[in-house]
């Protein structure tokens, strides 16, 4: 006598079995892949930062007169420096671009909501940006 095929796919257990080490698997690679997330997009909010530093020598020459660049300027409304939401931007010393464009030595400090702040070197005399390091919370 003949046994009957056995019916093709898969069974309960071994279904749940994959299901679990799928699950084991991404709770040990989520971690890691939303840091990644989160440190992307802080540095597109630094680059963008940069790039509106460098536009700064252009912001002076087109209005025709110098820019102070302190915490006063910063924090106004028409502000030539704007930060991402939930990030800070200070000047612990003030400087200058003048009606020119050419800028002087400075430095920018640039905070997030999380605790962490970054130094923005910039250099004279074309406002070249220079990240000066960071500091955690």
């Amino acid at each position: 006598m003949r046994a009957a095929p056995r019916p093709r796919g898969f069974t309960l257990l071994e279904l749940v079995v994959v299901l679990a080490i799928l699950g084991l698997v991404a709770a040990l690679a989520a971690p890691a892949l939303l840091r990644g997330i989160d440190s992307w997009q802080r540095k597109a909010q630094l680059d963008a930062l940069v790039e509106q530093v460098r536009g700064l020598p252009a912001h002076a020459r087109q209005h025709g007169r110098a820019l102070r660049i302190d915490d006063a300027l910063l924090a106004s409304a028409d502000s030539p420096l704007a930060p991402g939401p939930g990030w800070t931007l200070a000047a612990p010393v003030p400087w200058t671009v003048r009606p020119s464009g050419v800028c002087d030595a400075g430095e920018l400090e640039v905070g997030q909501a999380g605790g962490r702040t970054a130094r923005l070197r910039v250099q004279a005399p074309f406002c070249e940006p220079v990240a000066g390091g960071e500091d955690a919370p």
